[in-house]
């Protein structure tokens, strides 16, 4: 991700369930990616974007090491409203594990209770719920931990 990407990405997460619920504002969420962004260039991040005919079709902000600091987190995930279904997040998906295979022993993510259609996607993928943070990000919402399990895992 560069840091012009910022703008159409926050967009992006500003028309989802997430960024309706939590009531993301684009400033507030251009402002958090291009913050993102400069930890990236430290090291203690990564943000990609995935393109389609020459436009960003969503993004992934993952951290290596941030599920107890031994195992890939995925962060973020969008996808432009005008194409999701057809693929574009789970691409970003799979990106996230390819980059982070050789890191930790399992995947993990946070997904709102709330947020129906991402569960079943992470489901469908291999996820598992593993546990539930309520109140965790906002007053009245749970988080659901999700983990999906590696071939090789114990």
């Amino acid at each position: 991700m560069a840091a012009g990407d910022a703008p159409a990405c926050a967009a992006m997460v500003c028309d989802s369930a997430i960024g309706e619920r939590y009531g993301f504002t684009l400033d507030g969420m251009a402002k958090t990616l291009a913050a993102a962004l400069a930890a990236a260039l430290e090291g203690s991040s990564e943000l990609f974007v995935a393109e389609l005919e020459g436009r960003i079709a969503g993004f992934a902000w993952i951290d290596a090491r941030g599920a107890f600091s031994s195992a890939p987190y995925l962060r973020l995930i969008a996808v432009d409203p005008a194409i999701r279904g057809g693929g574009v997040g789970a691409a970003l998906l799979a990106e996230f594990e390819r980059r982070t295979a050789p890191v930790g022993r399992d995947w993990c993510l946070l997904v709102s209770d709330f947020n129906e259609a991402a569960i079943a996607f992470y489901e469908r993928r291999g996820y598992e719920r593993r546990g539930a943070l309520p109140d965790f990000a906002r007053p009245g919402i749970t988080e659901i931990l999700m983990v999906k399990r590696r071939r090789n895992s114990p």
